[in-house]
């Protein structure tokens, strides 16, 4: 089969390789029909990253079952399902995933990527699709569920004003959802233009440019002066963390849902974090439950424009050159018809 093949220095080329089959009564042989990526698909080959590693590219796909294994039928799988999923594979066993804390799971790891003819994953990977569920919006389960888990964790609450760091795939949507839970104000601090006027169009009240010199006091009055009671960070960029820190209200929360360079390190005054009482938080992907809510959720949210743009799988080199200058908040990729 032809797979988009990532090696180790980055450098990406279409391959012929053997298709996969299954081996385990409880793994399934899925066709693929969509994949998209986004920037997290440009990242270099990291030990502690699961997602960045050589082999085929892509970690987010919709298609369709073509073959599965007696333990997967028994389950309520069948041969022409449609199906989605993520490309973790949680271990089962451990403390955490006994309770149902996946995200937690001390022996995660990753499956085949997504940029290829078939794929094979276990069962427990998969959530079933709806006929009626378009390929390329199904593709987004994963990603979306990312950002839901983080959205539950932060407990916003109606009324609350929130600021969002990064106009991107995960700020966009982290948007939506605080304007679904009440959020009085929303504003995100985003560098491209397109993306501002996306964000405007999709329910924030603000959208700020981080390059203006008065973009943090600019911060202040959105927020009364009083700080924003919710923050959150879907950007890498490491000069956010501070600004996020010295915006954010007394009791307040600060999110992050991106992780940087592993030799990073941030700080914060010890006061101001004791006397503030804030709450510094993060989220790491999604346990079970929560990516099978998503699939309920996803037809309130506005996804479509979330694909900024759609090739046929043979160009998804050019694909990657485009995310490359332009960052996309996600590229759609299709693959089967």
């Amino acid at each position: 089969m032809q797979a988009l093949w990532r090696y180790e220095n980055g450098v990406l080329s279409f391959l012929e390789v053997a298709a996969p089959e299954i081996q385990k009564p409880e793994e399934v042989k899925i066709k693929v029909m969509y994949s998209t990526i986004g920037i997290q698909d440009l990242r270099m080959t990291r030990a502690w990253d699961f997602y960045a590693k050589p082999g085929i590219a892509g970690y987010e796909m919709a298609g369709i079952i073509v073959e599965l294994g007696e333990k997967a039928k028994a389950e309520g799988y069948y041969e022409g399902q449609r199906v989605t999923g993520t490309i973790a594979k949680f271990c089962g066993s451990c403390a955490y995933c006994l309770k149902e804390e996946e995200n937690n799971c001390l022996q995660i790891y990753s499956k085949s990527g997504t940029i290829c003819d078939y794929v094979v994953w276990d069962y427990s990977q998969l959530v079933p699709l709806t006929p009626e569920t378009p390929y390329r919006i199904g593709c987004l389960l994963e990603p979306v569920a990312v950002v839901y888990m983080a959205f539950l964790k932060m407990k916003l609450l109606p009324g609350n004003n929130i600021c969002i760091f990064g106009g991107d795939f995960n700020g966009l949507l982290m948007l939506q959802f605080a304007k679904m839970a009440g959020a009085d104000k929303i504003t995100v601090v985003e560098p491209k233009e397109s993306s501002r006027l996306l964000a405007l169009s999709l329910g924030a009240t603000y959208a700020v440019n981080p390059a203006d010199d008065t973009y943090e006091t600019e911060l202040l009055k959105q927020s009364d002066f009083m700080g924003f009671q919710s923050v959150v960070i879907t950007s890498s960029n490491t000069e956010w963390f501070q600004t996020a820190t010295n915006t954010v209200a007394r009791g307040g929360t600060v999110m992050i849902t991106v992780y940087y360079d592993q030799g990073k390190d941030f700080s914060i005054n010890s006061i101001k974090f004791f006397a503030m009482n804030l709450n510094i938080t993060s989220s790491f992907l999604y346990s079970k439950k929560t990516l099978l809510e998503t699939r309920g959720i996803m037809s309130s949210l506005q996804l479509e424009e979330l694909i900024a743009k759609e090739y046929p799988v043979k160009d998804a080199l050019i694909a990657f050159d485009e995310e490359q200058i332009h960052r996309y908040p996600r590229i759609g990729l299709v693959l089967g018809t």
